[in-house]
C-alpha cells in the first residue's frame, strides 16, 4: 500500500493534468468510480488504450462494465487507466495516420509517466500496443498488451477476459 504523502502528491500532480488535458476541446479522460480510480489510479500500473470513442460510456455501458469490474477482480481498481492520444474519435482512427497534435498528446502521457513511475505498462488492444512499442520505445521491457474491452464484448469471450487480463497486468501463468 501507498504512503498517504506519496499518493496525494501523485493525485495532486494528476489533478493539475487533468485540468490541462480536460481545456482541450473534445478531450476525455477515463472516470472514477467507487472503487476504480480511473485516470486518478496511482499504482504504478498504467493501462493505456490509443483514443476514447465517441461514445458517452456511462456507468452502465457494457464495455466499461467489463472492464471496470475485471479491474476489480484482477486486483488492478487503482490502476491508472488512460489513453496516448485524449481527443475522441472513431475506433481505429489513428491507423489512418497521427494528427498533427500527436506529438502534444504524447507529452502529456510521459508526463503522466513521470508522477506514476510505472513498473507496468499494459496497452489496451493492438493499435495502442503498436503505438507505444514505436514512439516510447524505452517502455518496451515492461509493456505488455491485453484485449480491448470492446473485442471481449463482441466476441463472446468475458468468461476469458478475467485470466487474459490477470496475465498481462501481473505477468502470471494461469
Amino acid at each position: 500500500m501507498m504512503d498517504s504523502p506519496v499518493k496525494n502528491q501523485k493525485l495532486k500532480a494528476l489533478s493539475q493534468l487533468a485540468k490541462e488535458i480536460t481545456a482541450n476541446q473534445n478531450c476525455w479522460l477515463f472516470p472514477k468510480e467507487t472503487e476504480i480510480g480511473g485516470f486518478f489510479g496511482v499504482d504504478p500500473i498504467v493501462i493505456v488504450g490509443d483514443q476514447p470513442s465517441t461514445s458517452a460510456w456511462e456507468e452502465d455501458h457494457p464495455h466499461r462494465r467489463i472492464f471496470y469490474d475485471t479491474l476489480k477482480k484482477v486486483g488492478a481498481s487503482n490502476a491508472h487507466l488512460t489513453d496516448l492520444y485524449k481527443r475522441r474519435g472513431y475506433s481505429g482512427e489513428l491507423q489512418n495516420g497521427l494528427p498533427q497534435d500527436f506529438q502534444s498528446h504524447l507529452k502529456y502521457f510521459r508526463r503522466e509517466l513521470a508522477i506514476l513511475n510505472p513498473t507496468r505498462v499494459v496497452a489496451i488492444g493492438w493499435l495502442a500496443y503498436n503505438l507505444l512499442r514505436s514512439h516510447l520505445s524505452e517502455l518496451n521491457p515492461i509493456l505488455g498488451r491485453m484485449w480491448h474491452f470492446s473485442y471481449v464484448g463482441r466476441s463472446g469471450k468475458a468468461h476469458l477476459y478475467e485470466d487474459h487480463m490477470r496475465r498481462a497486468i501481473w505477468r502470471t501463468q494461469t
